[in-house]
């Protein structure tokens, strides 16, 4: 139902109205900033054009046929498609491209489908699963054409679709040139400039918008109800509009990771490398991926808040509490925030890549040590 859906109002209405028309088109590009609910919604929307009981205001019921085979997001009407690691051996035509995986790999994909059909806000997170595989893309256009139930449509939701490679994109190319009358494709992207111009083209765009900091902080009430206020606005504020980031900061408890940002910060500054190599050393230990993208985000909201500083405009800082520290910074030192924005989010895109993620923070260090010195 549509109440399981944070903020996006807008979008809301506009699926609402499109399903109400009746004409609803072959493909849709659902695309936005990371963690707004792009996924959630197109499984709810996907519920709905099946629902035996539809209601135009709240959704799809939850309780038909439809929708729990939708929400297992694997069934006869419903597939969602992600990134996988390399398989072991070769598939065979029309055989699932799962088969192929290790049996860890194996496990692993199933636990996080499981996650994500209890929380549709989750991100799937498997070790080595950089690409939308080709052979993902060839079962796509093997069960497109089978013919669904009666007044039912075939549903394929492919997340994260910029992971698609060169292959798996030409290959989905030809299945949106000729796709079945029965059939609804949906792409979710928070980068929608990596896919072709041609799928682009050919898909309907629905932009997601940043989620209020009203519907954040109603949502943190009740996902972690022990956090004092003013904690909830800090944490609201630094979310940046993203549920996701949102429940990573509050996991990865937020204020001892900052902590350990602003010690590492002055660590690269006075070049003390034992306590450099410790906080590395700590924050990459566990191999966790997510914990080391949110360690960089909250560095680049620090340099964020250096140039907001910067321009007096200090009523616009994220990380309030510590203003005090932000404007002491920015009186001290001479740094390139720009250039140093631009290599923590390109560390950001490397931790997909599948880098090791320590040498890649060794090298950060590098980098900073030229991109910052005393007035």
């Amino acid at each position: 139902m549509w109440k399981n859906i944070i903020g996006q109002k807008r979008v809301i209405s506009i699926l609402r109205n499109i399903h109400k028309s009746g004409r609803i088109p072959h493909s849709f590009i659902f695309h936005g900033i990371e963690g707004v609910g792009k996924d959630a919604a197109a499984i709810e929307f996907a519920k709905l054009i099946n629902c035996d009981s539809p209601d135009n205001v709240n959704g799809a019921c939850d309780e038909c046929k439809y929708c729990r085979q939708t929400n297992s997001l694997n069934s006869s009407i419903f597939k969602f498609i992600t990134a996988l690691p390399a398989s072991r051996k070769e598939t065979d035509d029309g055989e699932n491209p799962a088969s192929g995986l290790s049996e860890t790999d194996a496990e692993i994909l199933n636990g996080e489908m499981k996650r994500k059909s209890e929380d549709y806000y989750h991100k799937i997170n498997i070790p080595k699963a950089n690409t939308i595989r080709i052979d993902s893309i060839r079962q796509v256009r093997r069960e497109i054409y089978l013919t669904p139930d009666r007044g039912k449509k075939k549903i394929f939701l492919i997340s994260n679709a910029d992971l698609m490679n060169q292959n798996s994109e030409n290959a989905f190319l030809k299945i949106l040139e000729e796709p079945p009358g029965e059939s609804v494709i949906i792409l979710t992207t928070a980068r929608i400039n990596s896919l072709l111009p041609t799928v682009i083209g050919r898909c309907q765009k629905i932009k997601f918008d940043s989620i209020g900091n009203d519907d954040l902080l109603a949502f943190l009430k009740s996902y972690a109800e022990n956090i004092p206020q003013e904690e909830m606005n800090l944490l609201v504020n630094v979310s940046n509009g993203s549920l996701q980031k949102l429940k990573s900061i509050v996991n990865d408890n937020f204020l001892t990771l900052r902590d350990s940002v602003i010690d590492y910060l002055r660590s690269v500054i006075t070049n003390n490398q034992p306590k450099i190599s410790s906080i590395i050393s700590s924050v990459t230990s566990s191999k966790d991926k997510e914990l080391v993208r949110q360690f960089l985000y909250l560095m680049i909201l620090w340099f964020r808040d250096i140039i907001v500083s910067k321009s007096s405009n200090d009523g616009i800082v994220i990380n309030r509490d510590r203003i005090d520290s932000v404007s002491k910074f920015s009186a001290r030192y001479i740094s390139d925030e720009f250039e140093i924005i631009n290599n923590l989010e390109t560390c950001i895109s490397d931790i997909d890549r599948n880098v090791n993620m320590e040498i890649m923070l060794y090298s950060l260090t590098y980098n900073l040590r030229g991109l910052i010195r005393i007035q």
